[in-house]
């Protein structure tokens, strides 16, 4: 299950500078300075070494509507220097100090990570305080750098085997809410970018009062707290757009079903995707039990679907469920099946259906809710050995997530009922999935024709026989 550690996340809200610290998974010390920026360490004295991410809480679904991925576009931008750092100079200057840096852009959040020894953290903290209030955007480098995101979407899309489709899919889950285009854009979005539009979105959201800095490892707060008053302290606030995006509303119960035949895929894939409620608003409280759902459906080898499945009727060679909700808003609860050699697809949608019936009409045992429990909490131990894993953790401070939550989330986990399980999937599985993928290889489906023997569509039938 490979959203056992978003699920963990925090958000500090603190209304003053005070210095305040919880006793809990990771035990927190955290502050927040005059100016709005919120502080959140992690002690790790294991090695001198630090993990930084300085998270914004922007992300491409706050983007306009004609610049889709401009987040995405002035995160590749933050590296193209500021008054004192030379263009392309901000990685090379922490490679040269033996660390290592990167960025990642989502729906919901801009994150700028570094991992690198504590003696250089002062540094750091430096640079990164330079480019929240300095970047400089030169025109030029803003259009080579779109030809760099148009490659980049060339790779990551529209050369990939199942890009198109997938966002076909992503449009099909979300008709009206904006995470139904994928974080890069479309062509025409990154085809609009300019410099002044850069420059505008990057003085409305980059400011300390939107920003939260989370460092673990070989540090204290008392000596973290004064680099990050002399570096960020004099950096001035200012007021951050209300974040409104167009609620996904109810579907009516339309069910899209997608297909698509690639040569560059070699086996059958099935995706069934359900809407499903977030952590906050309308049924919010389905989201521990939807959690525990996941695990006992899908989360490892013992889960009901890939035993059965898999290991039983040798219909997949993998099968998983994910619960799909570790943003700001609502997104889903999926399913995906890989489709075993020689095996009739047919037979895998109705055994996939049996076991949402099963659900729906018998619930789960107290024997999986328990070892579901025992595997989640014990994934979530692991969490707190390394620093990664304690800054990744953290990126939930950008989608509404409390201190109280974090430190009551195995209470949360531990508390939830079969009754409970019982409800959520009746309320998410009860309705019909939103929309429903299954990816070819190129003539899967003529093959399955002619084994059934159904004669071949009229188009082969009309294309005239070589001799």
């Amino acid at each position: 299950m490979k959203y056992w550690l978003i699920l963990i996340g925090l958000l500090f809200t603190l209304s003053s500078s005070t210095t305040a610290q919880t006793r809990g998974i990771f035990n927190p010390k955290s502050m927040v300075l005059p100016n709005g920026l919120q502080i959140v360490l992690i002690e790790n004295h294991l090695a001198p070494v630090v993990s930084i991410c300085l998270i914004y809480k922007v992300g491409c679904a706050d983007d306009p509507a004609e610049m889709r991925g401009l987040s995405h576009f002035l995160e590749h931008m933050m590296f193209k220097g500021t008054k004192d750092i030379p263009a392309d100079q901000f990685k090379k200057i922490i490679s040269s100090k033996g660390g290592s840096s990167n960025a990642t852009t989502t729906q919901d959040y801009t994150a700028y990570t570094c991992d690198l020894s504590v003696e250089f953290l002062d540094f750091y903290l430096k640079l990164e305080a330079d480019r929240m209030q300095n970047l400089v955007l030169d025109p030029q480098a803003t259009i080579a750098e779109q030809k760099v995101v148009q490659e980049e979407r060339l790779a990551r899309l529209d050369n990939s085997p199942i890009g198109i489709v997938f966002e076909a899919l992503l449009r099909s889950i979300y008709w009206y809410h904006p995470y139904g285009v994928p974080n890069i854009g479309y062509p025409q979005h990154i085809a609009a970018y300019t410099r002044d539009a850069a420059y505008e979105h990057y003085k409305k959201w980059y400011v300390p009062n939107n920003a939260i800095l989370v460092v673990a490892g070989d540090v204290t707060m008392d000596t973290l707290k004064p680099m990050v008053e002399k570096h960020f302290g004099n950096i001035p606030s200012r007021p951050v757009p209300i974040r409104k995006r167009i609620p996904e509303t109810n579907h009516g119960g339309v069910v899209i079903t997608l297909e698509q035949e690639n040569p560059r895929i070699s086996q059958v894939n099935v995706h069934w995707n359900y809407a499903a409620p977030g952590h906050t608003g309308a049924k919010s409280e389905y989201y521990f039990p939807l959690i525990l759902l996941t695990q006992i459906l899908g989360g490892n080898s013992t889960s009901r679907l890939y035993k059965s499945l898999v290991e039983e009727q040798k219909l997949a060679v993998s099968a998983d469920c994910n619960f799909e909700n570790d943003g700001l808003d609502p997104e889903t609860f999926a399913f995906s099946a890989t489709l075993a050699p020689n095996t009739d697809l047919s037979l895998l949608k109705e055994a996939v259906q049996k076991h949402i019936s099963n659900i729906l009409n018998d619930g789960v045992t107290e024997v999986e809710l328990a070892d579901a429990k025992r595997d989640i909490l014990a994934k979530l131990a692991f969490a707190r050995d390394g620093n990664n894993t304690s800054v990744v953790a953290f990126l939930r401070l950008a989608v509404g997530f409390t201190i109280e939550q974090i430190e009551d989330w195995p209470n949360k986990i531990n508390a939830v009922t079969l009754k409970q399980i019982h409800d959520a999937a009746k309320d998410v599985l009860g309705q019909n999935p939103v929309a429903i993928l299954t990816i070819y290889p190129s003539g899967y489906k003529e093959k399955q024709k002619m084994k059934n023997g159904i004669p071949p569509s009229q188009k082969e039938a009309n294309t005239p026989k070589k001799d």
